[in-house]
């Protein structure tokens, strides 16, 4: 249950305006939003879990350099945008324009008179409105496309239209499998892989968190075929959010789609070993 960030730019009658990330086209635009909160704090990172529209009065800003720490906490958190009231200073101060264009942060500007009400009871309307059916049912709808050999990537797709979720597929070696294109930095993905190896071989609990360029991550293993592997062999789920913050619904079809990713991973290595199994009698064949 999500609404894209494109879809609350368009409505007119809210008025409000991308300041910062017009320049990065649908990467921003096709943003989900899954939550509305109102923050005022300087220090808003507790209230935070990923995919919210932040909307601020900016009662918090005083004078240039007040914006730098709390951009920087909603970046670290995978908000989705940032938007700001125009009330209380006139205009957006350009502090808060600067810091947002640092750390990658959407931001938009609310016009004074759009009351934060409107925006808030706007997106839980949409959201309200967008409700498909239960978790059993989406779930369902998920494993259904494995049912019909359908490759990770389209169940990632599924989850991420569904959701809003970005989620991709990682080896241990950083190497993607499934997910969104273009993959990610190598840099990045040699850090996701490096971090889940290091928890894997302390015997650390899943699910891994790791911020790479002020970005949060959630590592999860793939399960695997029975029998003995190498670690240089893992399958990881890299999800852009801290998922330990979000609620139990989200949790949860996370855990599922982590089974039916196994299941795809089990049919992957099956296919894998019947191929050489193949080749092996070919071999004694010629011989």
């Amino acid at each position: 249950m999500i609404m894209r960030l494109r879809e609350l730019l368009d409505t007119d009658e809210l008025g409000l305006l991308l300041l910062v990330g017009a320049d990065a086209g649908d990467a921003v635009l096709d943003r989900a939003v899954r939550a509305v909160p109102v923050i005022d704090l300087a220090d808003p990172g507790r209230f935070l879990s990923g995919g919210e529209l932040v909307l601020t009065g900016l009662a918090w800003w005083r004078a240039d350099g007040d914006a730098e720490p709390f951009v920087r906490v909603l970046a670290r958190a995978g908000v989705t945008a940032l938007a700001a009231g125009e009330v209380e200073h006139r205009l957006v101060p350009h502090d808060l324009v600067r810091a947002c264009r640092r750390h990658g942060l959407p931001l938009v500007a609310v016009p004074p008179e759009t009351s934060f009400a409107a925006v808030t009871e706007h997106v839980l309307r949409h959201l309200h409105r967008r409700e498909v059916g239960s978790l059993a049912a989406l779930v369902e709808r998920h494993r259904r496309l494995l049912a019909d050999r359908a490759a990770p990537d389209s169940v990632l797709e599924l989850l991420r239209h569904s959701l809003g979720l970005h989620v991709r597929v990682l080896s241990a070696t950083g190497r993607q499998i499934a997910g969104a294109h273009p993959p990610p930095h190598p840099r990045t993905a040699a850090a996701l892989a490096a971090r889940y190896l290091a928890a894997r071989r302390a015997g650390e609990r899943a699910p891994h968190r790791v911020t790479v360029g002020e970005r949060p991550y959630s590592l999860l293993p793939v399960a695997g075929p029975p029998g003995p592997a190498t670690e240089l062999g893992d399958w990881l789920v890299v999800v852009e959010a801290d998922v330990s913050r979000w609620p139990a619904a989200d949790a949860e079809l996370l855990d599922r789609v982590g089974e039916l990713l196994g299941d795809a991973r089990c049919a992957h290595e099956g296919a894998k070993a019947a191929l050489r199994d193949l080749a092996g009698r070919s071999l004694e064949l010629v011989r």
